[in-house]
């Protein structure tokens, strides 16, 4: 009787110190890993206007975004970026926010006029801003869905 409680106490023992090495291995997997939801302090339409408001981004966007029914924005957390086929800051956490708008309502493949950023979503800063014209196939369909041309 006295080895069959032992036995139990010991199983319990070793049952517990799983339970804290585990919780120990996700607390440091948190830390190193993606960012918690708590410490990020830039959301989503935050990180929007801190690109509308770039003045690289204003001028851009009066001078080519004239048709708000034909715009389109979407933003995505993402790990480092690439820009001129170069990783930048890969290790960090950023916002990238696409805007863009079509250049016309008709049909098939057309331009896009596109601001394109990534914005750190604990300071708002932003790393990388850049604008152009594009054809609609270089985006994701999910995109510009929203704006009716696909």
């Amino acid at each position: 009787m006295t080895h069959q409680v032992f036995a139990n106490v010991a199983g319990v023992i070793i049952f517990i110190s799983v339970i804290i090495a585990v919780s120990a291995c996700i607390d440091i997997t948190n830390q190193q890993g993606e960012p918690e939801e708590s410490s990020i302090k830039i959301n989503a339409s935050q990180a929007i206007e801190i690109v509308k408001q770039d003045p690289v981004a204003v001028e851009y966007m009066s001078e080519n975004f004239k048709r708000p029914d034909l715009r389109g924005n979407k933003t995505t957390l993402v790990q480092g970026f690439e820009t001129n086929n170069s990783a930048l800051q890969e290790d960090e956490t950023y916002w990238k926010v696409e805007m863009m708008e079509r250049t016309c309502a008709c049909s098939g493949i057309k331009p896009l006029y596109v601001v394109e950023s990534y914005v750190s979503p604990y300071t708002g800063e932003i790393a990388n801003l850049t604008t152009g014209e594009v054809l609609e196939s270089n985006y994701e369909t999910e995109i510009c869905a929203s704006t009716a041309c696909h």
